[in-house]
């Protein structure tokens, strides 16, 4: 990078041969694998659903599935590559950020066929053959606000498709322009650059879909010393509600050291762990035992699903599900209903990785609960911590078992 035209660590232009008969290579023997396919299955329904929905085409279909797909004969071909950008840490010694571009183009043949159900009941279908696709894509890996990489041409590529769509046997040529313009405006909207999406997999592991650490992993840490906090300044308070003589009121604030870090002492505002939980199922005929309650939208729209009752000695009891559970992902698929939940823990054998979002009263940690426990100021027990002023009285145990009120519904798994 030192040796950049420029010395702002900005490469020369490279040939990548031997790169791309590397990637063709791996391609070629996974390119049928079961893994391959369902990940391009997957994330082709995801672009053909946001096509269906924000085009006005998606007015008059009711459904679109991916009937067949080949992911054709070639991977796609690297012309040139060169560093465009590179930011380093403070101490030099870590990329913060680096940024490539690459002529690339690609000629395998990309072909799906799907099936689509109009609201009239009438059953179409569409044939789509990527010929070629070809420009110059920027690819940045950073480490800000985390780990992510991401890809999107800089300028409108070369685009050339094969369409033929036919319903009730009857061909369509006319709707195939329509077709091939929602397919190129589908990909100036969201894969050219400025237009681009953050993405983790397989490069990196998604941040919102890993577990915490546990508690008891910070036991080690030795406390040393003294903590002093000093307040600089308090804002949004009502000054409206004092009298008069403002001498009357004294104006203060209470800093509490728990066992637990972030202990709240506002009843309604939770912090929480992320924990991975194990679920195994070996039949299709012992229940679940899990009772979900009816929860309101969150901010990013999304309506959680939470645990309202687990049953004893049930498949989710011996899993360590607990009532008030968020489950946040499975097998690292984002939960968002509970028919979602429902396909996978019902119709699913073996093992799955649950992930759940757990209240920090309702995590399992018997040595950080022992009130014995002191930690000094030189890390033993012998010398514990001075309190000044009153000791705020112990938080009521959040019960075990939660049930729903009667008006709410739920659904139960039995």
């Amino acid at each position: 990078l030192k040796t950049g035209d420029d010395g702002q660590g900005i490469s020369r232009w490279e040939s990548c041969h031997s790169i791309s008969v590397f990637l063709h290579m791996l391609f070629q023997e996974h390119k049928d694998t079961r893994l391959l396919r369902r990940w391009f299955h997957k994330r082709l329904q995801i672009e053909l659903n946001d096509i269906s929905t924000r085009s006005a085409a998606g007015r008059l279909i009711q459904e679109i599935r991916i009937r067949d797909l080949s992911l054709g004969t070639k991977f796609p071909r690297i012309n040139a590559v060169r560093v465009e950008n590179v930011e380093m840490s403070e101490d030099k010694n870590v990329f913060e950020k680096i940024t490539f571009l690459i002529d690339m183009d690609y000629t395998g043949g990309f072909e799906t066929s799907i099936d689509v159900t109009t609201v009239f009941g009438k059953k179409a279908n569409l044939s789509v053959k990527l010929s070629k696709l070809a420009g110059m894509v920027r690819v940045i890996l950073s480490r800000k606000p985390y780990n992510h990489w991401t890809f999107s041409f800089i300028s409108t590529p070369e685009l050339a498709t094969e369409v033929s769509s036919q319903i009730q046997g009857h061909q369509l040529k006319r709707l195939i322009p329509l077709i091939k313009e929602s397919i190129r405006r589908a990909l100036q909207r969201k894969h050219v650059w400025p237009n681009y999406k953050i993405r983790y997999r397989p490069l990196f592991p998604n941040p919102f879909l890993q577990p915490s650490p546990p508690l008891s992993a910070f036991m080690h840490v030795k406390i040393e010393g003294g903590l002093e906090v000093t307040v600089l300044q308090g804002t949004r308070l009502k000054a409206s509600l004092l009298e008069k003589d403002p001498s009357c009121y004294a104006v203060y604030c209470t800093a509490t050291l728990d066992y637990r870090p972030f202990l709240q002492n506002v009843t309604d505002v939770a912090h929480s762990l992320n924990v991975m939980l194990t679920f195994s199922r070996h039949d299709m005929v012992t229940p679940i035992g899990l009772v979900f309650e009816k929860t309101a939208v969150n901010a990013s729209g999304n309506r959680p699903v939470r645990v309202a009752i687990v049953e004893e000695g049930s498949l989710a009891d011996k899993a360590a599900f607990k009532p008030g559970d968020t489950l946040l992902a499975i097998n690292n698929v984002p939960i968002r209903s509970e028919r979602q939940v429902h396909r996978f823990l019902q119709q699913t054998l073996g093992d799955l990785l649950v992930l759940v979002d757990r209240n920090l009263d309702d995590i399992d940690d018997d040595i950080l609960k022992d009130p014995d426990v002191l930690v000094g100021t030189t890390g033993e027990n012998e010398e514990p911590f001075v309190c000044l002023g009153e000791v705020a009285p112990p938080r009521a145990k959040t019960p075990e078992r939660r049930s729903v009120s009667p008006g709410s519904d739920s659904t139960c798994f039995l």
